[in-house]
């Protein structure tokens, strides 16, 4: 390497060792050379291997990819493994050494090949024996903790199948990995962390039955995963966060019987999976949080009497499931906590489920705390469903059911009026079900944004300046349900004014 890297960027003096590294050639000939100008951003050089170190904070080099890309393969040997991927790099600059310099996976870089075109498999190897002869490491299988590894390596297209055996940190991994269509089957068995670990691989269809037995944290692991159509039936057994763990995965029609029994946390875990047909009867006896667990869900038409015994939040659980007619009985009659604000806003539950839930709440015997609950469209409640709501009032809680009707899209009018140099804006009307909230989202005075500096809340006011003679006063107003967003906007021309001076004589 002593011939390749050089402490400048024209590559015309050679490192040495302990010296940062401006320039890198390229030895394929082809001038892809790399280079970092800026001193503190450079990569030290050393021996004994040959290699260069980067510090994780912003030491990279980068190389300038021409006109169409590369599409192949990329073998990368570093201080703690060597492995060859495939890749799409697109034209631009491109980091040798992690994304911005912080995401790499290790601590050195002895050396990487970027070919356009695919290596044989034979290619590959020879190419890792190589590198590896001249002190790389060979495999990852002494790296315990692989966090951020891999982070927003979106040119990856195919993953090796490397040695991770010894891996229990798998935080964010392969977050922002996008380009990866599917996944092989690593050794996780020693894994405990799996927080982010392949969020936002929007391109995954599939997932191997990896052995997550050991994890505890599956928070946000497979969120934004939306390629995913199926999803195996992993061990999750030790797991107690599951939030967000598969938060808009939208392609996923179904879901495993998997074991969430020691779970405490599911906020946000199936948030925008919009595909789901259907819900499995898992194991939630552990579960306090559900907030948002199922928002959006809106291909759900029933749901399963799952354990809820241990539930304090149940904010937005069920929100935006429109289809979702069919709700159990009894399911939260041991719940420990009355938090149900907005949970089942926007379903269409049917009149025996509107039903089932407001007795079961009644059950709960909840009379402290908080104690909301929110539905909107569907059915209304029969009278053995207005009995509870008044149990539940005479407890002290807060109740709405609007049910009993489609849900409305807002309408908005508004008015306004200039009086000397007070502005006044007043809406006039709404519509929607449910009823819509308004606000003032732009003012400007001649396309200055002033917004803050009006008054009051429907109406709101506005002095307008003296300086603001022939300018315009624009404004904005927003009403707004889950239903739909509307806007309306106007304008007033400052007019000028006319003043009489008169002289007072003592």
């Amino acid at each position: 390497m002593a011939t390749t890297v050089f402490t400048n960027t024209t590559r015309t003096i050679p490192a040495e060792v302990g010296q940062g590294v401006g320039g890198m050639t390229d030895l394929s000939g082809r001038d892809n050379h790399a280079a970092q100008a800026t001193a503190a951003a450079r990569p030290i050089y050393q021996t004994a291997p040959d290699r260069v170190t980067i510090d994780g904070v912003d030491d990279r080099m980068t190389v300038t990819v021409p006109a169409g890309g590369f599409t192949g393969t990329m073998v990368l040997a570093t201080d703690q493994g060597t492995a060859s991927y495939g890749v799409t790099i697109p034209v631009g600059t491109y980091d040798i050494g992690g994304r911005g310099g912080q995401y790499f996976p290790g601590d050195a870089i002895v050396g990487q090949l970027i070919r356009d075109g695919a290596l044989s498999e034979g290619e590959a190897a020879a190419t890792e024996d190589y590198f590896v002869a001249n002190g790389a490491t060979a495999g990852y299988g002494a790296v315990t903790n692989f966090s951020s590894f891999w982070r927003d390596w979106s040119e990856i297209t195919s993953f090796p199948l490397i040695d991770t055996s010894s891996g229990t940190d798998f935080s964010l991994t392969w977050i922002g990995c996008s380009s990866l269509t599917s996944f092989p089957l690593i050794d996780t068995s020693s894994g405990t962390n799996f927080r982010l670990a392949w969020y936002n691989c929007t391109s995954l269809t599939s997932f191997p039955l990896i052995d997550t037995s050991s994890g505890t944290n599956f928070n946000q692991t497979w969120r934004d995963c939306s390629g995913l159509t199926s999803f195996p039936l992993i061990d999750t057994s030790s797991g107690t966060n599951f939030d967000a763990a598969w938060f808009n995965c939208r392609s996923l029609t179904s879901f495993p019987l998997i074991d969430t029994s020691a779970g405490t946390i599911f906020s946000l875990a199936w948030r925008g999976c919009t595909s789901l047909t259907s819900f499995p009867l898992i194991d939630t006896s552990s579960g306090t949080r559900f907030t948002q667990a199922w928002y959006g869900c809106n291909s759900l038409t029933s749901f399963p009497l799952i354990d809820t015994s241990a539930g304090t939040n149940f904010s937005l659980a069920w929100y935006g499931c429109s289809s979702l007619t069919s709700f159990p009985a009894n399911a939260f009659d041991n719940i420990k906590g009355g938090n149900f604000t907005d949970a089942f806003t926007n379903t269409a539950l049917t009149q025996t489920s509107i039903d089932n839930i407001l007795v079961s709440l009644v059950a709960s015997g909840i009379s402290a705390g908080t104690r909301v609950f929110d539905q909107s469209g569907g059915s209304a409640p029969s009278a053995t469903g207005a009995a509870a709501i008044d149990t539940l009032l005479s407890r002290g809680w807060t109740v709405t059911v609007t049910g009993g009707g489609a849900t409305i899209a807002p309408t908005i009018t508004t008015s306004d009026s200039l009086a000397g140099r007070t502005l006044t804006i007043t809406v006039d009307s709404t519509t929607g079900v449910p009823a819509p909230v308004t606000a003032l989202t732009a003012l400007t005075l001649d396309g200055v944004d002033v917004l803050g500096d009006e008054t009051g809340s429907d109406p709101w006011t506005y002095e307008v300046p003296d300086s603001a003679t022939g300018k315009t006063v624009a404004w904005t107003l927003q009403a707004s349900n889950y239903i739909d967003t509307v806007t309306v906007s106007g304008s007033e021309t400052v007019p000028s004014y006319s003043y009489r001076t008169e002289q007072i004589n003592p």
